[in-house]
Formats: C-alpha cells, sequence, structure tokens
C-alpha cells in the first residue's frame, strides 16, 4: 500500500491517514513535517533537506503520504499506487481548523498562537482562489494526472465509509471498489 492523501487544511487528511495506517499498518509521511522545521509552523526546511527527506520516505513498501503540500505530494507519485483527494466544502474545514486552534500553540505563546491561527485560517480560505500545487486547482491537477487508483471524498460520511470500506477489506482479505462518489 502507497497512498497519497491531498485536500486543503482541515478537510480531515491527517485523520484518514492516521486511520488507515493502523488498518495497514503502514508508515504515515506527514508532509508538513518534511516542509517545517521542528518546534512549529514558521521555519521551512532547506530544498535540500526536502529532497533527502521525500527520497528517503518514498524507499518505504508501505506508506501514506499526506499534506496540502502538493508540490511535494508530486514527488511521491511515483511510487504510489492510490491518489486520495479529500475535496471538503470550506465551512467543514473552517470549522475543524477552529476546533482545534492553532497547531502551532505548542510551541508558541498564547498570542503568537492566535496569530498563527488567523494566518492560517486566512491561507486556508484562499484554496479554491489560489492556482499553485496547494490550491484546490493543483490538487484537481495532481489527481487528475495521477495513473493509478483515483479515490474522491467530499464529505465526512465518504470519509468514513472509505476507512470501513478498508478494515472490512483487509478483514476479509477480499478486493473492494474503494471509489466513492
Amino acid at each position: 500500500m502507497r497512498m497519497i492523501i491531498v485536500g486543503n487544511s482541515g478537510s480531515g487528511k491527517t485523520w484518514l491517514a492516521n486511520n488507515l495506517a493502523k488498518v495497514y499498518g503502514c508508515q504515515v509521511i506527514h508532509l508538513d513535517h518534511i516542509f517545517w522545521e521542528s518546534g512549529g509552523f514558521d521555519k521551512k526546511r532547506s530544498p535540500e533537506i526536502v529532497t533527502e527527506m521525500i527520497v528517503e520516505s518514498k524507499k518505504g513498501e508501505s506508506w501514506i503520504a499526506e499534506g496540502v503540500f502538493g508540490d511535494l505530494a508530486e514527488k511521491f507519485v511515483e511510487r504510489a499506487q492510490s491518489f486520495v483527494w479529500l475535496d471538503m466544502d470550506w465551512p467543514i474545514c473552517r470549522d475543524r481548523l477552529l476546533k482545534r486552534g492553532s497547531e502551532s500553540k505548542y510551541h508558541m505563546g498564547r498570542k503568537e498562537s492566535e496569530e498563527g491561527l488567523r494566518d492560517l485560517l486566512e491561507w486556508a480560505s484562499l484554496y479554491y482562489k489560489r492556482k499553485n500545487t496547494r490550491s484546490y486547482e493543483g490538487h484537481k491537477k495532481l489527481i487528475n494526472d495521477f495513473h493509478g487508483e483515483k479515490i474522491f471524498l467530499s464529505s465526512e460520511s465518504d470519509v468514513v465509509n472509505f476507512v470501513n470500506l478498508a478494515q472490512r477489506q483487509v478483514c476479509t482479505g477480499s478486493r473492494i471498489d474503494r471509489h466513492a462518489r
């Protein structure tokens, strides 16, 4: 199992990746951890280190790479078997981001954490307007160009059903059509 999961911030990529990793017994590669230095979301890694981390990460036989960074996800395409796009409506993403607060809150003071959350919300709200690889258009192009199994999930029930199907597939050893929509 080698899978890529992309979507907007707050779409549920990490939740889905972690739950599928439990089902399939594989490693989760968080693109945030590759892109950002440890200790917060304010310092990018050098391109050389990012490249080294990607090369090392995709060597494994079983992994799930997840994140909003389409430019990094693209580096996993050649080895991926499946590509999942979580295309959730903005109100769902916004509500989830507000509920979890700034992910940097553990690394920063309250004021910086609140500013980080505001910045994240503003950035994520532009998902459908941006024209780069970290946008709706960028993710759409990535999955359209992908030659393996494509899975489109656009609701919370789609995601839960997908995880349940994966669990049944592993339990029965059968192949289940995993295309939602």
